[in-house]
């Protein structure tokens, strides 16, 4: 086939670019990255939509993105790293109709390697999953983030041309990603906020209210800004060639409204984030965001017992037995007792953007509080009294069993200030434990490090006193809190005036 052939038919060489790129050699590298770091990460979550798809843009985007701007920036180079810029000069098609295809050809398999591995993410969730369907922004963003870092080292491989152009453009974007990460785990700046890679979120996010994709739809918008600036820059460049031909007249001006179009796109993006508030479920962002997100979204929850009923969020109904079993004996224990709850019911976390790491550093746990008429023992998917993390796969009963029947017992005999992550009066946690020991549960006593703990009875007196309560009849123990539990809960009770 003629060169002239070939000007006239550009699917044809793209074809070609296709079937001779270097990036299918690449692909079983990626794959097994891909397994042993995204996948395997994935799979250690549990079967929710919005946490199984975090991996997509925190680690999978990571793991191609040093391989595509690596493998673009070989490709751009080529003319340049085998000399042969001067030879094609004198071929029928011009210069950036020629890197336009390469660019193309390289994007499509680093494009459909991206697709193939959501597409394994998302049916082996599909599979496990209990409510909810496939979100699409995360695929979104990373779709665009592979396109971005493509044409930023094919652009530079194709202006700085050599051996080394594709590793250094590769660790480039590996320490960007890194310095994006660590901007995004500490703080909320516009950087942060733009940047792909994320903190794992909460647990229940997306299952009580709807996921805002107002921060997706900026990182859309600031990374295509990149992407068209970069291919902008590079047909600018390429129209001082001898190669562009006559194009150079016409491609100049498109050039430059290219790298105009994609810096206003990305400054904007970058403004608008600037303007970000935390919202109901996420970081809203004014001019973007759809109010009608922020309405709860409805459902039914699965329920267990009869006595004493526990509901979950269907998402994780498959803990509804675990959670039923770990509940009723407690609940048995403190039936008929002022403030005693009827109910245990999921609420959502108030754990928001910034996630498990940042709400250590803050305080920002939500809290498991008794609180309604009649009494309903509230809790979430990320903090049960001190057991943290309880939906997070952990489905050891030994477990369940103690760190959520010491949450509720907790919420019952201290004010929700002190009941949080365990700093509660010895008197309170001597109570706990024995009313764990008369449910035949293995008592944990709650930590004693905690912020504002001050020094009093040591673990050893604090067992004593429970071991004492806990050798009271069921009737006794029963009428001596019903008669003090005002006082326990105030913190006005010793362990010497326990029975």
């Amino acid at each position: 086939m003629t060169a002239v052939a070939l000007a006239r038919r550009p699917a044809r060489v793209l074809r070609l670019e296709i079937k001779h790129s270097p990036v299918p050699w690449v692909l079983p590298l990626i794959a097994a990255l891909f397994f042993f770091n995204t996948y395997r990460t994935a799979a250690g979550f549990p079967a929710i939509w919005t946490v199984r798809a975090s991996v997509i843009t925190d680690h999978m985007l990571f793991d191609f993105g040093a391989f595509a701007c690596g493998l673009s920036a070989w490709a751009g180079s080529r003319e340049g790293r085998r000399k042969t810029t001067d030879l094609v000069a004198t071929t029928a098609r011009p210069a950036w109709t020629r890197q336009a295809a390469v660019l193309a050809g390289t994007m499509f398999w680093l494009v459909l390697a991206f697709l193939a591995g959501v597409a394994v993410l998302y049916v082996q969730t599909a599979r496990q999953a209990t409510w909810g369907g496939p979100p699409l922004w995360p695929v979104a963003v990373g779709v665009v983030g592979v396109v971005t870092v493509c044409a930023i080292g094919f652009t530079c491989g194709a202006l700085f041309p050599g051996r080394f152009t594709a590793p250094l453009a590769a660790i480039a974007v590996l320490v960007l990603n890194m310095v994006g990460l660590r901007a995004a785990l500490g703080s909320s700046s516009p950087y942060a906020l733009l940047s792909p890679a994320t903190s794992v979120p909460p647990v229940d996010a997306g299952l009580f209210y709807r996921v805002p994709p107002d921060v997706a739809i900026a990182q859309v918008m600031f990374m295509g800004g990149i992407t068209v600036t970069a291919v902008g820059v590079l047909a600018l460049a390429l129209t001082f060639r001898r190669s562009a031909g006559g194009s150079g007249r016409w491609l100049r001006p498109v050039a430059a409204a290219l790298v105009a179009a994609g810096v206003a796109a990305s400054a904007t993006a970058f403004g608008l984030t600037g303007t970000a508030k935390q919202g109901v479920a996420g970081w809203d962002i004014p001019a973007l965001h759809d109010a009608a997100s922020d309405q709860p979204i409805a459902y039914a929850p699965d329920c267990a017992g009869t006595s004493f009923q526990v509901c979950l969020h269907p998402a994780f109904g498959s803990y509804l037995s675990d959670m039923a079993v770990a509940l009723d004996p407690v609940a048995a224990e403190i039936a008929g007792l002022p403030g005693a709850p009827v109910r245990a019911e999921e609420v959502a976390s108030a754990l928001r953007a910034g996630g498990f790491r940042e709400a250590l550093r803050t305080g920002g746990f939500q809290e498991s509080v008794i609180t309604g008429t009649p009494p309903v023992f509230e809790f979430n998917g990320e903090l049960v009294g001190n057991f943290l993390g309880p939906f997070w796969g952990i489905m050891d009963p030994a477990g369940w069993r103690a760190g959520f029947q010491q949450g509720l017992l907790e919420a019952f005999v201290a004010r929700p200030s002190q009941a949080a992550l365990g700093n509660i009066a010895p008197a309170q946690q001597a109570v706990v434990t024995a009313l764990m020991s008369a449910a035949s549960s293995q008592p944990q006593l709650p930590r004693q490090d905690g912020p504002g703990t001050q020094a009093g009875p040591s673990r050893p007196q604090i067992a004593a006193a429970a071991q004492r309560f806990a050798a009271l009849s069921p009737a006794a123990r029963h009428a001596w809190l019903a008669a003090h539990l005002p006082a326990l809960r105030a913190g006005h009770i010793t362990l010497a005036q326990l029975p």
